[in-house]
C-alpha cells in the first residue's frame, strides 16, 4: 500500500508588511509593474492564453480584455495604499485589493520585470494578516462577463 504524502496543499497565509527601505517610493514602484494574469486560474481564453485551469487554483471571474488594464490599476492602486506582502528584490512579493467585493491576491510571477497574476480569495480564514490592515486595501468594481 501507497504511503499518503506528507505535504499538505493549500495558500500559505500572507502578512501585510511595512514600506521597506532601499525600493523607491509608492509610486516608482507602482509604475514598474504589469499585470500579466496566469492561464492557470482562468476557463477562458485571455491575455494570459488560452484557458489552462487547474481544479487545485482558484477560479478567476470573467474580464473582457479591454478591461484587463483595470486589473493593473487594481494591483498599482493596492501598491500605493500599502497592502503588500515582504518584497523579493524591487517589487512586493504579494498585493491585495477587493475587487466587486471580493479579496483578491496579486503574486509576483516575474522578480526581475514586476511581472504579476491574481486570483480570488474565497476564505476568510486564507486573508492576510492582521486583518485590520485589509481595511486600506483598495476597492475597485470591474464588470464580469
Amino acid at each position: 500500500m501507497a504511503r499518503r504524502p506528507d505535504h499538505k496543499h493549500g495558500i500559505k497565509r500572507g502578512r501585510i508588511r511595512e514600506w521597506p527601505d532601499g525600493v523607491g517610493t509608492p509610486a516608482e514602484v507602482a509604475a514598474r509593474i504589469s499585470y500579466v494574469g496566469s492561464a492557470q486560474h482562468k476557463t477562458y481564453d485571455s491575455p494570459a492564453g488560452p484557458p489552462a485551469f487547474k481544479a487545485d487554483k482558484a477560479k478567476c471571474d470573467r474580464y473582457r480584455r479591454e478591461d484587463w488594464p483595470l486589473l493593473r490599476g487594481a494591483l498599482r492602486d493596492a501598491i500605493l495604499a500599502g497592502s503588500l506582502g515582504e518584497f523579493r528584490g524591487q517589487f512586493p512579493s504579494r498585493a491585495w485589493a477587493w475587487i466587486n467585493d471580493v479579496l483578491h491576491e496579486a503574486r509576483l510571477t516575474n522578480p526581475a520585470t514586476g511581472e504579476y497574476h491574481g486570483f480570488p480569495i474565497n476564505d476568510p480564514r486564507q486573508y492576510p494578516e492582521p486583518p485590520e490592515r485589509l481595511e486600506a486595501a483598495p476597492r475597485v468594481q470591474i464588470p464580469v462577463v
